[in-house]
């Protein structure tokens, strides 16, 4: 004997289908709306080069403060929570910065590439990082040893995000950011 008749089952599958569809119409509607910002930010840049353009952080650069206000304002308005406010900035940048369409999940799709890439080189490290692979003491250290030491603080965080500890997904998004900020030059 069932529990359930298959009526119901069915149901509930339609129920499912539909709001995931919805859910994906209302992703799309954010994206659309974010990638607007996104192409009006390019135009505000101009001509300048886009490196010049991103110096500094939200505290000197007044295209970054602005974007942190934009999302900012979607978390005190309940619109987004606050992890996601500092996902979609950092996603924001992303696809400013390398003229890809926004999406939600950009910088989850960069950390897969950048593993990637680093797991073609056979020692686990990107690339570029395969030199490097200590970072500077506390007592005495530079920028580019606390830059290296962040990253592979990120690299870790996405590591345990994938076993399955969502919780550090807010500190991954936000050490992501403050390397991506501490990277540009002044």
């Amino acid at each position: 004997m069932t529990m359930f008749t298959k009526s119901v089952v069915t149901t509930t599958v339609t129920a499912f289908t539909e709001a995931l569809k919805i859910d994906g119409q209302a992703n799309d509607v954010r994206n659309k709306a974010i990638q607007k910002v996104v192409d009006f930010m390019v135009v505000k840049r101009g001509t300048q080069a886009t490196k010049d353009f991103l110096k500094g952080n939200s505290i000197t650069n007044p295209a970054r403060l602005a974007v942190k206000g934009l999302f900012d304002t979607l978390v005190e308005k309940g619109l987004l929570s606050t992890q996601t406010g500092k996902i979609y900035a950092t996603n924001f940048w992303i696809a400013f910065s390398t003229d890809v369409p926004f999406s939600a999940t950009l910088s989850n799709e960069k950390s897969k590439a950048k593993k990637e890439r680093g797991a073609q080189t056979g020692n686990g490290l990107s690339a570029d990082k395969a030199v490097a692979t200590k970072a500077g003491k506390v007592e005495t250290t530079d920028r580019a040893a606390l830059i290296q030491t962040l990253t592979k603080a990120f690299e870790q965080s996405q590591i345990l995000i994938k076993a399955g500890d969502s919780q550090l997904t807010i500190m991954a998004a936000t050490l992501e950011t403050l390397i991506n900020e501490m990277s540009a030059p002044f």
